[in-house]
């Protein structure tokens, strides 16, 4: 039989059981919580406080709410003290390493401060170096002379013909750009690159120096200690190069240092080649006399003219016209200008550094005891007199009070004037 029902009817038997579960809940907690009665007796009279159901259920709401409250304050609190130690703890590495990261970054510019001071020192050492090469006029691409078989192979010369250039260029793109560090490493390698270049230069002004007073046969150690010209009784100039300088690279630096030992070595070298330089400038190794001539009696033992018995020449003589100019072979002070027995007309200078000359048989005289007298200069004229058989020069070398081979010294300046 079909339904016939309306189609509200079901919405009603909801409705009639939500009011049961309705009724059964109110009456479960009309049970749990009873409405109760507090009596209070006080000065003979009884009053009495109802405390309702709702008023119960408000209560436990309440103590249940407030509960919920300081649970989650609490919790609040423990999430906070939590994240506050996690973000404390983040924040002290973060200073940590903002303080390591300081410390490193202090710790690579005093490293590069030190690397920059020390560049510094060496550039300016070097520049003194180089100031010092330049006021020795140690020049470059000197080569030495060697012998074969008694034969120059390579001429000396006093002249530095290539003036000395820097070897950094200021447009050069790599000295200008990038880091300060790569920088100044390039700069040390080129630092190092005319360390090398001065050594070089040096030690070959050296080795041409020694080859040239080889030649002359004089020990360089005795002349040395001889020492220069006194030129207090005379005039004197020229620029101040002091042969201690050596000393100040030596004993500025520390010994221990590559850097400062080689520039000590060098600058020592450089003064040694100046001492070699002044004594080869010093040393008679000019020709004298100018002009045509034609040598007539070498060096060492020979027939005497006079007696035609074996003696000992002293001298080297030079023949030419009658008056021929007679020069001086290097610059230094008349000692002696007069007639000596046997010499004639004689003059005598001295060059310093252990070495006189002596002229003989001249025909006139030009010059005067005491007078300063430079390389070239004329002296005299050639003659004939005193123990002489016709015009010529009589020419002798005395090295510390001893007479020596003038042809050595002369060799030997055919490579230097």
């Amino acid at each position: 039989m079909p339904d016939t029902r309306p189609e509200h009817e079901p919405l009603r038997g909801d409705a009639s059981q939500m009011k049961r579960f309705l009724t059964r809940s109110r009456k479960l907690i009309e049970r749990c919580f009873p409405e109760r009665q507090i009596y209070h007796r006080a000065g003979g009279r009884v009053r009495s406080v109802v405390i309702t159901t709702g008023m119960q259920l408000s209560a436990i709401g309440g103590a249940c709410a407030l509960t919920a409250w300081l649970a989650a304050a609490t919790l609040g609190l423990i999430v906070d003290g939590w994240a506050d130690e996690r973000l404390r703890k983040r924040l002290h590495n973060e200073v940590r390493e903002a303080r390591a990261a300081e410390a490193a970054a202090v710790a690579r510019t005093d490293a590069f401060d030190r690397e920059a001071g020390a560049f510094r020192m060496r550039h300016d050492i070097l520049r003194e170096l180089l100031d010092l090469a330049d006021d020795l006029s140690a020049g470059e691409d000197r080569q030495s002379p060697g012998l074969d078989g008694g034969r120059i192979l390579m001429a000396a010369s006093n002249a530095d013909l290539d003036p000395r250039q820097a070897l950094l260029d200021p447009a050069d793109e790599k000295a200008l750009g990038g880091a300060a560090e790569e920088r100044i490493a390039d700069f040390l390698v080129d630092q190092e690159a005319v360390l090398s270049e001065v050594e070089d230069s040096v030690e070959h002004r050296l080795e041409n120096l020694r080859a040239v007073l080889r030649l002359t046969g004089v020990r360089v150690d005795e002349a040395i200690a001889e020492g220069p010209l006194n030129t207090e009784e005379g005039g004197a100039g020229g620029p101040l190069i002091n042969l201690d300088q050596a000393l100040r690279f030596s004993h500025a630096q520390n010994p221990d240092n590559p850097f400062s030992a080689r520039v000590a070595r060098i600058a020592s070298r450089l003064i040694a080649s100046e001492q070699l330089d002044r004594l080869i400038n010093a040393a008679p190794l000019g020709v004298p006399v100018d002009g045509p001539f034609w040598e007539t009696s070498p060096y060492g033992p020979r027939i005497d003219p006079f007696t035609h018995r074996l003696a000992m020449h002293a001298g080297k003589d030079f023949s030419a016209y009658r008056n021929a100019s007679i020069v001086a072979p290097a610059s230094g002070r008349v000692i002696y200008a007069s007639w000596r027995a046997g010499y004639g007309r004689t003059i005598e200078v001295d060059h310093g550094y252990g070495f006189r000359t002596r002229y003989g048989h001249l025909h006139s005289i030009d010059v005067r005891r005491g007078d300063e007298v430079e390389f070239g200069q004329r002296l005299g004229g050639m003659g004939s007199t005193g123990r002489s058989t016709g015009t010529h020069l009589h020419y002798e070398i005395w090295f510390r009070d001893a007479h020596i081979n003038p042809e050595n010294l002369i060799r030997a300046g055919r490579y230097v004037h």
